[in-house]
C-alpha cells in the first residue's frame, strides 16, 4: 500500500463531487497565517505529514485569525520539525462527527464503509459496509443499517440531519471506487454531517494505493471448461510410481479400486506395468485422448508434463503436486510458467495443490484424500467445495457417514486458473447436484462469485458457505480506519451475501445445515413447531429461535384443548412442547400430538428433540416419529442429545428411513436458522446489481 499526500487526496475527492473543506498549504508558520486570511474563523491548522494527526498533537481547533494560526504553527514546526509540513489550514466546520470511506481487496472487490467518526472510531467500531457499486436504494439502506441511526433523524430537540446529503457522498465515493481499481484504503474522519438542509463535507482523509490487479483471462463457458474434470470419461494419472504410499500411486489405485466406470492409464517414465495393466512411459504414448490428466509430479517436473498435457489436447486437468505458489516467490513464479501454458491451449486446471475431485457412485476418484479409505461413497445431492482438502475430506467422510450423500467433492488448491466460482456455476445446472456448501479460505474473483452463487439460487440450490479465516493478522498494519474495521473476511462476507449464500459460523453448523437441506428439504417460511423430551431443551430452542429469526406459533386453541386432554396437568400446552418422560414412557402420544399439531397453514416446518433415551422405548419413538414424518408434508427434523450407544435399534430406524439425526438442541437450531435463511434467499427477487 502507497500512502498519498492529503492534498492530493482533496484534489481527487473535489474531482469526485465529494464536499470536502478547503484547504490551503503552508511551509510556514508566515504561509500559514497568510493562507489563513479569508478563511473567516475560527480556523484548524493540522500536521500535514502526520498519519494519526491527532495522537500526536498535530491538530489545533478553535484559531480565531491569522496571528494565532501563526503562533500555532510555529509551535508545531518547533515540536514535530519537518513532519509537520505542509502544514493545512482550513476553517473550522460543525455538525454530527462520521466515518466513510473504501476499502477494496484485489480480486474481490470495494465496499463502501461508514460508521462513528473522530478519535474513537476504532473503539465504537460500529461501522458498515456495502459492496460497490451502490444504486440510491443500497446507500439509504447503508445509512439506515447504522447501530446509531436514530441520531441522524433528530434525537431529544436536536434536529434531524442531511442524512440525503450524506447518500450522496455515500454514491460519490462508490463512483470513485468503480473509476479508480487503484484506491485500496480511502479513509474520510470526519466527515461531518449538518442539519437538513446544510449538507456534509470531509475535512481530514487518507488514502492508500495498490497496484490495480490485472484483467482476468477471457473464458470459455463453464459447461464447456468443466466436463472433462467432473464428467470425464478417460483419466490419465501421471507420476504412478511402484511405491504405493506415493501421491500418484494412491490416485491411480482409487480409482482402479472404487470402479471408476471409464478409462484409467497409468503414466510414469519406468513404463512396465502396474496392477496387470500397462504403464506408459509418457502421455505421448497413452492411446486416445484422455478427457484428463491427473499430475502427481514433483512441481519441477509439472511444467513438462503440462506442455505433453498440451501437445495431446486433454480436456482437462489436475495438478495434485505441492511445492507452487503456497511454498514463496518461486514456487509462485512456477505456477504462473504451468498455468500459463494450459491457458494457451484453452486447457482448464484444477490446483495445483489440489487433493483433487472425487464424484461418488461414479468410481471417479481423482483425489489424495484419505477418505477414500472408506467402503462406501456415498452418493447423493451434496456437492462440497473446500479450499482446505483436509477439512474438506473432514466433512466429506462425516457427512456420508450421517447418511448424507455427495454429488461432487472438490478441493480448489491454488485457484492458478480455475476458482471458486466457475466450480459453483457449473454445479448450478448439475443435475445430481441439490444443495452446495462451500469451505472459503479466499475469493479471487468477487463478481464471478457473485454471478456463479446466483445461478445457484435460481436454479432452486441453496449454498451454505463457511468462512474459514475471520482474523485479520495483518490488522496492526493497516493504514486507516476503513482497514482497521472493515478486514478481508467482512469483504468475502459482503461478497458472499450479494451471491445469495447462507454463512454459517461452524463447521458442525455446515454439515448439519446440509444434513438437512439434503434430507428433510428446505422450509417454506420460519415458522416452527417444536416438541422436545426436556424443558431446558425447550428453553435454548426458544432462545435459538429468537436469535435465528425463527418463529414459534402458539398452538390452535383445539390443539391445545387436545394436549391438554391426553398429556399430564404438569404440560403446559405452549411452542416449544415439552412432553418431558412422556415421549419415553408413551411414544404413541408423541405421533398422537404431531399429527393434530403439524397443520402447514400454520407450520413451515417441525423439529423433534430428544435426550438421552434407551432402547427399546428409543426404537418405538423413532418408529413413530418415522410413521409421522411419511403423513406429513412439511419437513420434520429428528434431534437427539446423549449417546448413541444407548438406542443402537432406535439409530438404526432412523438410519434406514434416511433420517439424520442431529445432536444438541443449540447447535440444532443453529443449523434450521441456516436453512430458513437458505429457503428465503432462494425466494428473493433476482438482483439486477451487483
Amino acid at each position: 500500500m502507497v500512502d498519498v499526500a492529503e492534498p492530493e487526496i482533496f484534489t481527487l475527492l473535489a474531482h469526485a463531487e465529494i464536499p470536502v473543506a478547503v484547504s490551503r498549504l503552508a511551509g510556514s508558520a508566515d504561509e500559514a497565517a497568510r493562507a489563513a486570511a479569508g478563511l473567516g474563523g475560527p480556523l484548524v491548522l493540522k500536521a500535514g505529514g502526520l498519519r494519526h494527526k491527532t495522537d500526536e498533537g498535530g491538530v489545533v481547533l478553535g484559531l480565531p485569525g491569522p496571528a494565532e494560526v501563526r503562533a500555532a504553527a510555529a509551535e508545531l514546526l518547533a515540536r514535530l520539525g519537518p513532519r509537520a509540513r505542509p502544514l493545512i489550514v482550513q476553517r473550522q466546520h460543525e455538525g454530527h462527527e462520521l466515518l466513510a470511506g473504501l476499502r477494496r481487496d484485489p480480486g474481490v472487490g470495494a465496499v463502501v464503509v461508514l460508521g462513528t467518526g473522530g478519535i474513537h472510531t476504532e473503539v465504537v467500531a460500529d461501522a458498515v459496509d456495502a459492496l460497490v457499486p451502490l444504486d440510491r436504494a443500497a446507500a439509504e439502506a447503508l445509512v439506515r443499517r447504522l447501530p446509531r441511526y436514530k441520531l441522524l433523524e433528530g434525537h431529544r430537540g436536536s434536529p434531524a440531519l442531511d442524512v440525503p446529503a450524506l447518500v450522496g457522498l455515500l454514491l460519490a465515493l462508490s463512483a470513485l471506487a468503480e473509476r479508480r481499481p487503484d484506491i485500496g484504503e480511502l479513509d474520510l474522519n470526519p466527515v461531518l454531517l449538518g442539519p437538513l438542509g446544510e449538507g456534509v463535507v470531509a475535512v481530514d482523509a487518507r488514502m492508500g494505493t495498490i497496484e490495480a490487479p490485472p484483467p482476468r483471462p477471457p473464458r470459455a463457458g463453464p459447461a464447456a471448461r468443466l466436463d472433462a474434470i467432473l464428467r470425464p470419461r478417460h483419466i490419465a494419472v501421471v507420476g504412478v510410481s511402484d511405491d504405493p504410499s506415493k501421491a500418484g500411486a494412491r490416485i491411480y489405485r482409487y480409482l482402479t479400486e472404487k470402479g471408476f466406470t471409464g478409462r484409467v492409464d497409468a503414466v510414469h517414465p519406468a513404463g512396465g506395468e502396474i496392477g496387470g495393466r500397462p504403464r506408459y512411459r509418457s502421455l505421448a504414448d497413452v492411446p486416445g485422448v484422455p478427457d484428463l490428466v491427473s499430475i502427481a509430479v514433483p512441481a519441477a517436473a509439472v511444467p513438462a508434463v503440462a506442455r505433453e498435457a498440451a501437445a495431446r489436447g486433454v480436456g482437462g486437468a489436475i495438478v495434485h503436486s505441492s511445492g507452487f505458489a503456497e511454498a514463496g516467490p518461486a514456487g509462485e513464479r512456477l505456477q504462473r510458467e504451468v498455468a500459463a501454458v494450459f491457458r494457451a491451449a484453452g486447457i482448464p486446471l484444477a490446483g495445483p495443490n489440489s487433493m483433487g475431485v472425487v464424484v461418488p457412485g461414479t468410481g471417479m476418484t481423482a483425489s489424495l484424500s484419505g477418505a477414500l479409505e472408506a467402503d462406501r461413497l456415498r452418493a447423493g445431492g451434496v456437492a462440497l467445495v473446500s479450499s482446505s482438502g483436509a477439512l474438506g475430506s473432514c466433512v466429506a467422510s462425516r457427512l456420508m457417514e450421517a447418511g448424507v450423500g455427495l454429488s461432487r467433492w472438490i478441493h480448489l488448491g491454488n485457484e492458478a486458473d480455475l476458482d471458486v466460482a466457475d466450480y459453483l456455476e457449473w454445479l448450478a445446472g448439475d443435475p445430481r447436484t441439490e444443495a452446495v456448501g462451500v469451505l472459503l479460505e479466499s475469493v479471487t474473483d468477487g463478481d464471478g462469485l457473485i454471478r456463479a452463487g446466483r445461478a445457484l439460487a435460481e436454479s432452486g440450490k441453496p449454498l451454505f458457505a463457511y468462512n474459514m479465516v475471520r482474523g485479520e493478522g495483518a490488522r496492526a498494519a493497516t493504514r486507516s480506519h476503513t482497514g482497521a474495521l472493515v478486514g478481508s473476511h467482512r469483504l468475502r462476507d459482503a461478497v458472499l451475501d450479494a451471491a445469495r449464500a447462507v454463512r454459517v459460523p461452524t463447521l458442525q453448523v455446515l454439515e448439519d445445515a446440509l444434513t438437512l437441506a439434503a434430507s428433510g428439504g428446505l422450509p417454506r417460511g420460519n415458522r416452527l413447531l417444536a416438541v422436545a423430551a426436556s424443558g431446558g431443551a425447550c428453553t435454548i430452542i426458544a432462545d435459538g429461535a429468537e436469535a435465528g429469526g425463527i418463529e414459534l406459533p402458539p398452538f390452535a386453541d383445539d390443539v391445545r384443548a387436545h394436549i391438554a386432554g391426553v398429556l399430564p396437568d404438569f404440560v403446559r400446552a405452549v411452542n416449544p412442547l415439552d412432553m418431558s418422560a412422556q415421549i419415553i414412557a408413551r411414544p404413541e402420544l408423541l405421533g398422537e400430538v404431531l399429527d393434530r399439531a403439524m397443520d402447514e397453514s400454520r407450520y413451515d416446518a417441525a423439529l423433534v428433540q430428544l435426550t438421552t433415551n434407551a432402547d427399546p422405548a428409543a426404537e418405538l419413538t423413532a418408529k413413530v416419529i418415522v410413521a409421522t414424518r411419511q403423513r406429513v408434508s412439511i419437513p420434520l427434523y429428528v434431534a437427539r442429545f446423549g449417546a448413541g450407544s444407548l438406542a443402537p435399534a432406535g439409530m438404526s430406524t432412523y438410519a434406514a428411513a434416511g433420517i439424520p439425526v442431529l445432536d444438541a438442541p443449540d447447535r440444532t437450531m443453529a443449523a434450521l436458522a441456516a436453512v430458513v435463511r437458505a429457503a428465503g434467499r432462494l425466494r428473493e427477487v433476482p438482483w439486477t446489481s451487483r
